[in-house]
């Protein structure tokens, strides 16, 4: 149970710890699908193929294939750029070309919907045909579910999500799959009564993502986990943003930055620190707001300038003011920082 208004902004490391691919290894994903390569025949002999059968619905050519032959040539410069490139949302910035877009945007979906059907982590036991929650058990998945059950018995679930929303820039569903699987083995009772309390839980989703699970509330379009075929690529790929077109303005921006000026405690996992991310929560907080964060693989120096940037974004003012508010674990992964802060993270909110 969380005793303080905690707000979890969630970056690609968070994902990595149940299978899902980080930028470079994104990006190297997507060049390897979208290296389309045809036989005389023209036959397919690379690339993916739920790509292609993709891009031949949205299209819709009928029997010509002379802008779908401009897409499957367009895989070609996107795999030159990505040799040089920090990841798929840089390439598809700065080449400015809509058939590079479009395929970029299709990889992305492909890359996270396979890997997402492909993870050790929810694949089910042979005897039980059921998710094997000890598969979690070194992820923060299974620390999330210590924590929100910690001290909410049986008669209490429907206060299980209080005071917790999240902030999650991947485009995986993977968190959202988890929850109901571990917290309904926890309780001994059906999913679908854990889904019925996270049908409307504020998940605030920047990038979009790769689907919306059936039974989570919204108009888009809905795709099943583990489903990855051409089908669920062109469903989703318009539920695909790359951060030059995140959101600006409206509803959701406004959601996302109510959440953060509220919280107690806001705790970044996993996250890398751009400074367009972060530029798009920004808002002043409340004078006790602490924040958490890992910092794996981030140097001494780099988490200096990141924690000014932050007491920029958060308004936290002189370095009087923010001291001892903002705390970059050095090394840490995400399972590490619940484990280290365990006392910090169940703790009232700050005076």
């Amino acid at each position: 149970m969380f005793r303080a208004r905690t707000v979890f902004v969630i970056g690609a490391g968070a994902s990595y710890e149940v299978g899902l691919p980080i930028g470079d290894d994104l990006l190297k994903a997507i060049v390897e699908m979208t290296h389309f390569q045809f036989d005389h025949f023209s036959k397919q002999t690379h690339g993916d193929v739920f790509i292609v059968e993709a891009l031949r619905t949205i299209l819709n050519e009928g029997h010509s294939v002379e802008r779908l032959n401009e897409h499957l040539r367009a895989g070609r410069q996107l795999g030159l750029s990505a040799k040089q490139a920090l990841s798929i949302d840089n390439v598809i910035d700065a080449l400015e070309n809509k058939e590079i877009e479009l395929l970029g945007k299709l990889g992305i979906a492909r890359g996270i919907l396979k890997a997402e059907a492909h993870s050790t982590h929810f694949r089910p036991a042979q005897d039980t045909r059921k998710v094997d929650m000890s598969m979690f058990q070194k992820t923060w998945y299974s620390s999330f579910t210590k924590l929100l059950t910690e001290q909410v018995k049986l008669s209490q679930i429907d206060n299980l999500f209080n005071n917790v929303e999240i902030i999650n820039f991947n485009y995986d569903r993977c968190l959202e799959h988890y929850l109901p699987l571990s917290l309904s083995d926890y309780y001994g009772i059906a999913p679908e009564q854990i889904q019925a309390l996270m049908k409307d839980w504020p998940i605030h989703r920047p990038y979009g993502l790769t689907g919306r699970l059936p039974w989570r509330s919204g108009e888009e379009p809905a795709v099943q986990f583990g489903h990855c075929g051409s089908a669920q690529l062109v469903e989703v790929v318009d539920q695909i943003r790359t951060f030059t077109e995140q959101i600006e303005e409206g509803e959701a921006l406004d959601a996302m930055r109510a959440a953060i000026a509220s919280a107690d405690r806001i705790v970044f996992l996993g996250f890398a620190f751009h400074r367009q991310n972060v530029r798009l929560i920004a808002t002043d907080v409340q004078d006790h707001t602490e924040i958490l964060a890992t910092a794996q693989g981030i140097s001494k120096s780099d988490r200096g300038v990141i924690e000014d940037e932050l007491a920029d974004a958060f308004g936290f003012g002189h370095e009087i003011g923010r001291m001892g508010r903002i705390d970059l674990a050095a090394d840490t992964k995400c399972n590490e920082l619940f484990r280290n802060y365990w006392r910090t993270l169940t703790a009232a909110p700050p005076e």
